[in-house]
C-alpha cells in the first residue's frame, strides 16, 4: 500500500495510476467546463500492478460561483466471476494475481498505442528467476506459490502504483512504467536482486535464488512486438555474463546427433570445463582409427586422445572462443598423416556448453591445397556476414529478404525462392529474389500439391539438401516429378525444418556454373538460420493477431476498425451499422457470465454471417460495428433489415443504427457518435413495443 502522503494533493497525470481514455478524458471536461454530473463511465485504473475497469462518477465543485475542481468516486467493474474468466483466457495469472501472458500482451500494446498518441516514452523491464523451474519438481504447488508471491511482492515495490505487472510463466516477470515516474529503478531492482538472492528459505523450506534483468524503452523499437524481441534478447545477453565467454548476437541453431553423425567432416564435442569428450560423429571415430562406438571415447580427455597429452595443450583455445563465430586454424595431429582444417565454436549441449569442433582431413580429403582451404575460409566469413545481416533487423520478414538476396547476389542465381507448407497437403512461394531482368513467378507457385513433388521429398528424408546440375535427367528418372517452375537447368534446394517437423524448402534456381560448388555450402549453412527466422516472424505474426482481435469473439477491436479504415480507397460509399445488445446485464445476472458470453458470440455471428469476420468490430462490451463496402442508402436500408429479421428468427434483442458514409472517413468517432445516436433511437422504440406487449 502506498501511504497516504503520497497520494494526497497529486493529480492522476502527476500519479500515472489511470490510464486515460477518451471517455474518461470527456466525462472530466464535461464536468469541469459544463457543470454536468457524470455517472457511471468506464476508466482504468492501475491497482497493484494490474489494469482494472472501474465505473466512474463525477460532480463538479463549486466555489463562489465558479467550477474550480472536480469530486468523485468510483466502483470496480469486476467480480469474483469475472476474475474466474480473467484467469481461464490467460489474462490474469492465478497464482500471483499479476497479468498473464495474454493480459501482458494487451496492456502492453496499450501503453505502446499511449506512448504513441501522447509522445510519452515507458519503459519495459524484464525480470527472470530461473531457479523457478527447478523448484517446480522439487516443492508442494503450495511452496511454489509462496516463493512466487514473495518474488511478486518484491517487484510490486520497485515501481510506483503507474506500473503494470505480469507473470507469463518459467519464472519471467515482464513490467511496464512511463519513463517519468521511475527514478532510481536501477537501485531498486538491484536492492530487490540482493534481497532475492540473500534469502536461504521461504515457507519454511530451503532455496537460493537469483534474479536476472534487462530493460528497453519503447522508443527503441519499432512497435511492442519488436519490443519484446529485442527485451528477450537482451536478456539472454545479461545471464551469459555470468560466464566467461559471449552471448551469440544471433540465434542458437540447434542440432540433434543424427544431423551430426551424417556429415563426412569430423565432429567433436568436449566440455570446455572439464575436457571430456561429449561426442564424436562417425568420421571422426574413423579419422582418429577408434572404433565406432561411444565407448571408445567415454570419460576420455580430448587432450588425451587427440594430442597424446596428460594436461590440457599450452595453446588450447577454449577461453578464447565465443557463440557467436568460428574461429578457424590449419594444424597437425598425431592420428593424421597431413595437416587438418579445424573450426571450433562454442555450443549449449544438454545444459551445459560445449565446445564444437569441425575436422576436415586436407591430406586425404578434398581440401588438398592452400588455394582451397583459402576458400573454405572466406566462405565462412561471407556465411557470417549473411547471416548478420539478416539478424541485424528486427523484423524478421525483412531479415529473409536480406538473406536471399544476398544468396542471389553471391551465386548470380536467376533467383532465390522459399517454398513453405501450407494446409491440404500443398506448398506456395513465400519469398522470392530475382535478377531485375526477370518476372516475379510468385502467382504461378501457389497452393501446389505436395504430391507433385514427390521424389523431392523423398531425397529430403535421408539428406537436407537436394544439388542438381541437370534437372532434365532428374525428371526423366523420377517421371512424377513435376518442378514447381520451368525453364530450370541447375538448383541447389535445401528442406526447412523446424523442431523435426517439415516446414518447406528453399531453391536457388540457376546459380552461375563458377559458384555451384560454393552454393552447397553456402545453402547448407543457412537453411537452418531462415527456418528459425521464420519461426520468430511466425511467433510476431501470432502476437499482432492477437493485439486486432477480440479474444471472445473473433471479429476485430478498435485498433483493427482504425487500421482498416486506413486502407479504404477515397471515393468508397460504405454503410456503417452500430448494434447493441439488450439484456446482457440482465443475462450475466440471472444466468451467469459463461451465458452473457455466448449470447454476446451469438449476436457477433449474426453480423459477420451478413459481411465477414474482417468487417465487423467490437467496440465495447455489448457494441458492435459490421462496415459494408460499395453499398447505396438504399442497400444499406436492406442489409439493416436483413439484419434485423435475423436477429428476430434467433430470438436476440439487438438495437441497430445505420449511416453511409463516403472515404476518406477523416473522423471516425463523428461517424460512430451519428449511428450510435440512431441506434438509441431504435432502442427506444424496441423499448417501447416491449412495453405495449
Amino acid at each position: 500500500m502506498k501511504d497516504a502522503s503520497e497520494i494526497l494533493g497529486k493529480t492522476d497525470a502527476e500519479l500515472g495510476w489511470c490510464l486515460q481514455d477518451e471517455d474518461e478524458e470527456q466525462a472530466e471536461l464535461a464536468a469541469l467546463q459544463k457543470g454536468k454530473i457524470c455517472k457511471d463511465y468506464p476508466a482504468t485504473l492501475l491497482v497493484h500492478g494490474i489494469p482494472k475497469r472501474i465505473l466512474m462518477t463525477s460532480f463538479p465543485i463549486h466555489q463562489r460561483g465558479k467550477i474550480t475542481g472536480v469530486f468523485g468516486y468510483f466502483r470496480t467493474a469486476d467480480d469474483k466471476e469475472d476474475q474466474r474468466q480473467l484467469e481461464l483466457l490467460g489474462i490474469r495469472d492465478h497464482v500471483t494475481g499479476l497479468l498473464g501472458y495474454r493480459g501482458m500482451i494487451m496492456a502492453g500494446m496499450e501503453i505502446e498505442e499511449d506512448r504513441i498518441h501522447r509522445q510519452e516514452d515507458y519503459l519495459a523491464l524484464i525480470l527472470q528467476v530461473p531457479e523457478i523451474k527447478t523448484l517446480a519438481h522439487q516443492y508442494s504447488p503450495e511452496v511454489q506459490q509462496e516463493i512466487l508471491k514473495t518474488i511478486r511482492d518484491g517487484i510490486l515495490k520497485l515501481g510506483p502504483i503507474s506500473s503494470i505487472a505480469s507473470y507469463i510463466g518459467s519464472g519471467v516477470f515482464i513490467c511496464f512504467g512511463k519513463t517519468r515516474f521511475l527514478d532510481g529503478l536501477t537501485e531498486k531492482i538491484e536492492q530487490l536482486k540482493a534481497h532475492l538472492e540473500g534469502l536461504t528459505s521461504i515457507a519454511g523450506v530451503s532455496c537460493t535464488l537469483t534474479l536476472n534483468y534487462s530493460t528497453i524503452r519503447g522508443s527503441e523499437a519499432h512497435g511492442f512486438n519488436t519490443l519484446l524481441y529485442q527485451l528477450a534478447k537482451r536478456l539472454n545477453d545479461v545471464t551469459s555474463q555470468r560466464w566467461h565467454f559471449e552471448r551469440p548476437h544471433g540465434e542458437i541453431i540447434e542440432l540433434n546427433v543424427s544431423q551430426l553423425d551424417s556429415l563426412d567432416n569430423g565432429i567433436a564435442l568436449t566440455d570446455i570445463a572439464t575436457y571430456d569428450f561429449l561426442f564424436l560423429n562417425h568420421a571422426m571415430l574413423r579419422m582418429m582409427h577408434l572404433p565406432d562406438t561411444p565407448d571408445a571415447y567415454k570419460g576420455k580427455k580430448c587432450y588425451e586422445l587427440l594430442a597424446g597429452r596428460a594436461a590440457p595443450c599450452a595453446d588450447c583455445a577454449n577461453s578464447i572462443l565465443a557463440r557467436d563465430a568460428f574461429r578457424t586454424c590449419r594444424r597437425t595431429m598425431r592420428f593424421t598423416s597431413g595437416s587438418v582444417l579445424q573450426r571450433d565454436t562454442l555450443v549449449p549441449w544438454k545444459g551445459r556448453t560445449a565446445r564444437l569442433s569441425i575436422t576436415t582431413d586436407l591430406q586425404h580429403g578434398q581440401m588438398g591445397n592452400e588455394q582451397e582451404h583459402n576458400s573454405l575460409l572466406r566462405r565462412e566469413e561471407v556465411i557470417n556476414d549473411i547471416i548478420s545481416l539478416g539478424l541485424q533487423e528486427s523484423d524478421p520478414e525483412e531479415g529473409i529478404h536480406k538473406i536471399i538476396a544476398k544468396v542471389g547476389e553471391i551465386l548470380q542465381a536467376e533467383r532465390v525462392l522459399i517454398f513453405e507448407e501450407g494446409e491440404n497437403d500443398t506448398v506456395s512461394a513465400t519469398y522470392e529474389w530475382r535478377r531485375d531482368t526477370t518476372g516475379s513467378l510468385m502467382k504461378d507457385a501457389q497452393n501446389i500439391p505436395r504430391a507433385r513433388l514427390q521424389p523431392l521429398y523423398d531425397h529430403f528424408a535421408h539428406s537436407r539438401m537436394l544439388i542438381l546440375n541437370d534437372t532434365d535427367a532428374f525428371v526423366q528418372l523420377h517421371p512424377g516429378f513435376q518442378p514447381v517452375l520451368h525453364g530450370i537447368t541447375s538448383l541447389v534446394s535445401g528442406h526447412l525444418m523446424q523442431s523435426g517437423r517439415s516446414i518447406g524448402f528453399t531453391e536457388v534456381i540457376n546459380p552461375a556454373s563458377e559458384t555451384f560448388a560454393s552454393a552447397t555450402f553456402l545453402l547448407s549453412s543457412l537453411t537452418s538460420v531462415v527456418a528459425i527466422m521464420l519461426r520468430n516472424r511466425d511467433m510476431i505474426r501470432r502476437l499482432e493477431s492477437y493485439s486486432y482481435r477480440d479474444q471472445l469473439t473473433g471479429v476485430g477491436n478498435r485498433r483493427a476498425l482504425l487500421s482498416y479504415i486506413r486502407t479504404i480507397p477515397d471515393g468508397t460509399s460504405l454503410a456503417f451499422i452500430f448494434g447493441d445488445i439488450n439484456g446482457l446485464k440482465k443475462e450475466n445476472d440471472t444466468k451467469g457470465h459463461e451465458a452473457g458470453d455466448r449470447l454476446i458470440q451469438r449476436s457477433a455471428d449474426v453480423l459477420v454471417e451478413a459481411a465477414d469476420r474482417e468487417h465487423v468490430f467490437r467496440m465495447g462490451g455489448d457494441e458492435f460495428l459490421l462496415i459494408a463496402e460499395n453499398k447505396t442508402a438504399q442497400e444499406a436500408d436492406a442489409l439493416l433489415q436483413q439484419l434485423q429479421a435475423t436477429y428476430a428468427e434467433r430470438h436476440l434483442s439487438v438495437a441497430l443504427g445505420c449511416a453511409v458514409k463516403k472515404s476518406p472517413i477523416t473522423n471516425i468517432d463523428a461517424v460512430l457518435s451519428e449511428t450510435d445516436a440512431l441506434m438509441y433511437e431504435n432502442k427506444r422504440r424496441m423499448h417501447e413495443q416491449a412495453g405495449q406487449v
